[in-house]
């Protein structure tokens, strides 16, 4: 019964040390996923991918002072790029509706000025 609880408390160690581990890799994934696809996300695709990006966070948050210093370094390094890209994005979106805006402006203008 002894050497049961011992085994059980090293796989339980084993496990949590394997989850902070893959932090980084999971950082990683999702800012390549979102640097390559983000640009033709709809919005539901958004919501999910902001969600899973919100778990990573609190994760990383609570493990932070777990992980060693390159492991914070690869992390805040794929959180960075995972925001560049989400702002790419969104500048993205901004500007195709400001070109939108401007067509119809233009269309405005023109009725106006017709006489």
């Amino acid at each position: 019964m002894n050497m049961k609880k011992i085994l059980f408390i090293l796989a339980t160690i084993v496990l949590m040390a394997s989850c902070t581990s893959s932090l980084p890799a999971q950082f990683d994934n999702i800012a390549d996923k979102v640097e390559k696809n983000g640009a033709s996300y709809s919005t539901e695709q958004w919501d999910k991918v902001n969600a899973e990006y919100d778990k990573l966070v609190e994760k990383y948050n609570q493990d932070a002072d777990k992980l060693s210093d390159e492991q914070n370094k690869e992390i805040n390094s794929a959180m960075g790029r995972y925001q560049a890209a989400v702002l790419k994005a969104g500048l993205k979106g901004f500007g195709e509706a400001l070109d939108g805006a401007l067509e119809g402006a233009k269309g405005f203008i023109e009725g106006l000025t017709r006489e």
